[in-house]
């Protein structure tokens, strides 16, 4: 079946590049039986081949070995982006529950508190670009409570905002990178 997707998708972007059997094997110094081969199912190409293909194509070796599938690799580096907004959650609401001791405390933290909770349900049902926004205006708010004494000057909840900072930027790297690996 694995083969079979293989062939096809090698087959598809041949001729989505306007290639024919002959230009292609040329193009790899193999015969054009041998492309042919490829593209029934028949045979697959060696790595080196692959690569060389995949170049031809315009395309990633990882496409053409996966037949076209996204790779489940990918899956689970979303689940590690997902991660960080949860751990700020927690971060934030320990705190909340620790250190709030006035009503002014507790409408500054309630209001983190909130932003924490938009960043999770924007890193499960937003695009990158929108989660990429978000984190920076997010993280702006955090290190401008880490650093303006005036929104309360209490060293535990400086601690705590800039932690909550580092984990944004781990959070914001993560989504970028994620990003441009697609």
């Amino acid at each position: 079946m694995v083969v079979a997707k293989i062939s096809e998708l090698l087959k598809h972007k041949r001729q989505e590049n306007g290639l024919t059997q002959a230009v292609v094997a040329k193009k790899l110094h193999v015969s054009r039986q041998a492309v042919s081969n490829w593209e029934t199912g028949r045979h697959l190409p060696d790595v080196i081949l692959i690569k060389k293909l995949a170049n031809v194509y315009g395309t990633t070796t990882d496409e053409l070995i996966s037949g076209g599938e996204k790779a489940k690799v990918e899956k689970s580096n979303f689940t590690i982006t997902s991660l960080y907004p949860l751990l700020l959650l927690v971060t934030v609401i320990t705190s909340r529950l620790t250190i709030s001791s006035n009503s002014r405390a507790l409408l500054v933290m309630d209001g983190l508190i909130f932003l924490s909770v938009i960043l999770v349900f924007l890193t499960k049902f937003a695009d990158s670009k929108i989660q990429i926004l978000m984190q920076i205006c997010s993280l702006t708010v955090f290190l401008s409570c880490t650093f303006i004494n005036d929104i309360l000057n209490d060293f535990s909840f400086q601690t705590t905002t800039f932690i909550s900072s580092l984990i944004l930027l781990w959070q914001l790297f993560s989504t970028y990178y994620y990003q441009k690996k697609e």
